[in-house]
């Protein structure tokens, strides 16, 4: 843990740094690129999608999103593929993120983290519409989802471009971003210590996926020492 908040100080240089964890290295790239079965325009298909999304999702929501900005957060977070990807302003809940599935085979645990400046963040989400960006830039949301109020989350949304392969650059490979973006990678001899230290500070499933039914669990098992 030491040496992570070492590169943590060390990569950020005083600038605004935002944080991911994988798993294993996979391309810095958004959900909706791993789709494959296009049989129409891209464009088109995410038109559906998100508009489907929109219109059947309002029934299980109390709070509404009020902009496309929003939606697009609700839609990521609950598996919806866009041109989003999550970070966290948190450098220990990339952490977290980056060895919560560390058991499972071929995981290689690393965390990015991306130095952004202002010219890097989208400053006004409404005079700004998500599907009409010059490039691909990092925003905020002041919609209260939990889940991402907890993770401190923030998000990258991916400028679409027709002539590439599936439409979008990794952010590795972004001219504009790759020079602003490392990793470091996370043995798995301690991830079961880091994973103990993280618990120690609160960082879990259970606090950073609040879920009401999971709250009534914890305080079921804890009080009636139920294992």
């Amino acid at each position: 843990m030491s040496d992570y908040e070492e590169w943590i100080d060390i990569v950020s240089k005083g600038e605004a740094t935002v944080f991911r964890g994988q798993r294993k290295s996979w391309p810095l790239l958004p959900s909706i690129s791993r789709e494959r079965q296009f049989n129409k325009s891209f464009l088109l298909v995410e038109k559906v999608l998100f508009c489907a999304f929109k219109d059947e999702a309002k029934e299980c929501l109390h709070l509404q999103p009020e902009s496309d900005w929003d939606w697009l957060v609700v839609g990521q977070h609950h598996g919806l593929p866009t041109r989003v990807l999550d970070w966290s302003q948190d450098p220990l809940v990339a952490l977290w993120f980056a060895l919560e599935e560390h058991k499972v085979e071929g995981s290689k645990p690393e965390v990015w983290a991306l130095r952004v400046n202002g010219d890097d963040i989208i400053k006004n989400l409404k005079t700004n519409k998500p599907f009409q960006g010059t490039r691909t830039k990092l925003f905020h949301t002041n919609f209260k989802i939990p889940r991402v109020t907890k993770q401190k989350g923030c998000f990258v949304l991916f400028k679409y471009i027709k002539k590439i392969e599936f439409g979008f650059v990794s952010l590795e490979n972004n001219p504009r971003l790759r020079g602003k973006i490392e990793k470091i990678l996370i043995s798995l001899r301690s991830v079961d210590e880091i994973l103990e230290q993280l618990n120690s500070k609160g960082y879990c499933r259970e606090s950073l996926f609040p879920n009401i039914d999971e709250v009534a669990k914890t305080i079921k098992n804890r009080i009636l020492k139920i294992s």
